[in-house]
């Protein structure tokens, strides 16, 4: 019974990435919403920096994207010096989530345990599974998203319910 279970995990393990990435896709879209409600005129320096966030997120996901597929980059920073607006990010961080969505449907559990070499934007050596890197695209925007969250309750705004298990009651079709 246990070779079996052990058999299966990996492919359960893939179903899991690709529904937690439906999650980030859902979540991310839902805190740029809430941020959209926040009167940015009058809180001019907290909306900025929850673009600021929401754009860091997204910028490390492009890095690791780059990274997972063997490619450059581009990134000097964890950031870039500009700011997208907020239909910007919702465009940009919508289509790279539904990128590692198909990118993932298209790996094998092989790929995922393959070992990945690749430079920090810091100019550092790094290696890391794809399966370790597609965590960590997974759950580092969690630590800004409830920053996020933070700050809009801080205008006045209902942050969005970063819950994965309302996410697969209410959105996991």
């Amino acid at each position: 019974m246990i070779s079996a279970h052990k058999n299966l995990e990996p492919i359960r393990d893939k179903d899991t990435i690709v529904t937690l990435l439906k999650y980030k896709r859902w979540i991310d879209s839902e805190t740029l919403q809430a941020i959209q409600e926040i009167d940015s005129s009058f809180y001019v320096e907290k909306h900025h920096l929850m673009l600021r966030l929401m754009n860091h997120i997204h910028v490390v996901d492009m890095i690791f994207r780059a990274n997972i597929t063997g490619q450059q980059h581009g990134y000097t920073a964890l950031n870039t010096r500009e700011t997208p607006s907020l239909d910007e990010l919702k465009v940009k961080m919508a289509e790279c989530t539904d990128w590692y969505i198909q990118h993932v449907n298209s790996m094998t559990v092989a790929n995922l345990g393959e070992t990945i070499k690749f430079r920090f934007v810091d100019g550092g050596d790094g290696e890391m599974k794809a399966i370790d890197m597609l965590n960590h695209v997974l759950f580092h925007g969690t630590y800004h998203r409830g920053a996020v969250g933070w700050l809009v309750s801080e205008c006045g705004g209902t942050p969005a319910k970063d819950v994965l298990t309302v996410f697969l009651r209410d959105h996991n079709q």
